[in-house]
């Protein structure tokens, strides 16, 4: 019965392979951001507390203010994340939506 679900298995250890595990945006915000941001109760207050931030901001905007925060902000104080990848950014920004 074991050979009747190898391809399956097989399947899901090529996805894994390629596309690697999600990544998990509370602890990508505990490590990358929360030094200065509050989320929710957690985090620094020397920066815009993002608990609301789902209700003012697009994905787009969040992305932008990520890669090079001095294009929604000249002034800004913040650092970019350009190292962080893809996946991380959408699972910060999936994260700050909840």
């Amino acid at each position: 019965m074991l050979h009747k679900y190898r391809f399956y298995f097989m399947a899901v250890a090529l996805v894994f392979l390629f596309t690697g595990c999600a990544p998990d945006g509370a602890k990508i915000f505990k490590k990358e951001c929360a030094a200065c941001h509050n989320f929710k109760g957690f985090g620094g207050s020397i920066c815009p507390d993002l608990t609301d931030v789902k209700h003012r901001r697009s994905d787009a905007w969040i992305r932008q203010q990520l890669r090079d925060p001095s294009v929604n902000k000249p002034d800004s104080r913040m650092p970019s994340f350009e190292r962080l990848s893809d996946k991380e950014v959408q699972a910060l920004i999936d994260y700050l939506k909840q």
